[in-house]
């Protein structure tokens, strides 16, 4: 008998899962259910349609439907997973007709994502008020900023920043909401933080930072915000304000959460009811560096938890490591990122951390093109590992983050990094890198 695996959703975390099984079990029948109309789509490229640096939103959709039926997987779209009797291992489905019928599985992936998060003030629910999450929400978005003059982004991380620029680079008055004192909190520190701020504000975007938002003003349609003492005229409301993972399913059918309210699984992404895995934005993640419960909504984990859930379902074996949460994204010319603890997170936690921070060439002088980078690390006085970093810099920052993450996944400490083996070539690396020249530095506030 063929194994017969069903994946609840087909965002990063479904497909991920599904690609996985097949390359386990090359016989199995795999069934993915999605609630939306597109199958697996680059989220994090929608500010960046809107901003006209990528053509189209149909760009973004991974792969097309002839894609699928070559990898023999069964795809239903605009179709809800509504009960799961696991005892009976079946799940029942309502396509668009709302005609419920129910499936048989041996294996159960349920990736069913998050939703995005409207904050509940009054004239939230006027038309003008946008999340960013879908492709919909994408073009409902673009198609205001035909006709609007002025926007206000509530949210200053990675999406909300994003966001913002897109909307400036269109054209509007651009005011960014954001309830805590500082942009981009537990990605940058506020040193580095306000750097990128500067940067923004040169480009006309303003900032209400350490206020929340109060109220949407408006009749029938968008024309002010309020937050604090501030009062700010806008036509449209984008909503960056983080996601909720959906975890209904899981809960009708006995699944167990975590601290966090997510899903909580095993290192195999097993859930508490044996058979049933879990990925992607509604399973709980354990940090690395504190081996704590926390919440890690990224893509690249979505793909990770995907393929140790979707290996296991089909009867492989793969762990799922903990995270870091490493991220990175371009501002206008400044490229972000980061992972691990930023040290005022490391402190909140009870960690004496110390750290160093640097701008140095990362060509040498010889070269005509040159730019710097400045690179921030975080270790743990207690042993000297690294526990964090942050990076700002015209361009390269994800590949120099990547390399940090794997030194704190495998224990590095500063002193490890002072004489690494780096590459160099004038057009491409200085010959004194960057990263060992902050590891010296914090080495030194080690000792």
């Amino acid at each position: 008998m063929k194994k017969r695996i069903v994946v609840v959703g087909c965002g990063a975390a479904g497909w991920s899962a599904a690609f996985a099984a097949r390359k386990t079990d090359r016989k199995a029948q795999i069934i993915i259910i999605e609630q939306g109309k597109y199958p697996v789509y680059e989220r994090g490229g929608i500010p960046y349609v809107i901003q006209g640096e990528i053509s189209t939103f149909e760009s973004l959709i991974n792969f097309s439907p002839e894609y699928y039926n070559l990898m023999k997987m069964n795809v239903h779209l605009e179709t809800e997973a509504t009960t799961v009797d696991s005892s009976a291992k079946e799940i029942t489905i309502a396509g668009r007709a709302k005609t419920e019928h129910r499936i048989n599985y041996d294996s159960l992936i349920l990736a069913t994502g998050a939703s995005p998060f409207i904050i509940p003030v009054p004239g939230s629910r006027l038309t003008e008020v946008y999340g960013v999450r879908t492709l919909d929400d994408g073009r409902k978005i673009m198609e205001k900023c035909n006709s609007a003059k002025s926007a206000v982004v509530v949210g200053a991380r990675l999406v909300g920043l994003e966001m913002a620029v897109a909307l400036r680079q269109r054209g509007l008055d651009v005011t960014v909401i954001e309830l805590l004192p500082q942009i981009l909190d537990g990605i940058l520190d506020p040193k580095l933080s306000s750097e990128v701020q500067r940067k923004l504000k040169k480009a006309d975007i303003d900032f209400i930072l350490g206020a929340g938002i109060s109220e949407i003003l408006g009749e029938n349609h968008v024309e002010a915000v309020r937050a604090g003492t501030h009062q700010v005229k806008a036509d449209m409301v984008v909503m960056a304000t983080g996601v909720r993972g959906r975890t209904e399913l899981a809960q009708q059918m006995g699944v167990e959460l975590g601290e966090t309210k997510l899903i909580k699984v095993d290192e195999h992404m097993e859930t508490s009811v044996k058979g049933v895995y879990a990925a992607g934005d509604c399973v709980e993640c354990v940090n690395a560096v504190t081996g704590m419960p926390t919440v890690s909504q990224l893509g690249t984990n979505a793909i990770r938890q995907g393929k140790a859930a979707g290996t296991n379902a089909a009867g492989g074996f793969m762990t799922y490591p903990q995270v870091l949460g490493s991220c990175a994204t371009r501002l206008l010319d400044t490229e972000i990122a980061s992972t691990g603890l930023t040290e005022s997170n490391a402190k909140k936690l009870g960690i004496n951390p110390v750290s160093a921070s640097t701008l140095a060439p990362a060509r040498p002088i010889c070269y005509p093109e040159r730019f710097h980078v400045r690179i921030k690390l975080v270790a743990d006085k207690v042993d000297g590992k690294l526990i964090g970093a942050q990076i700002i810099s015209g361009k390269e920052a994800g590949p120099r983050i990547d390399t940090i993450s794997l030194a704190i996944m495998k224990g590095t400490t500063a002193n490890d990094l002072i004489l690494f083996d780096h590459a160099y070539s004038p057009p491409v690396a200085d010959s004194a890198d960057p990263l060992a020249i902050v590891a010296e530095i914090l080495s030194r506030k080690l000792v």
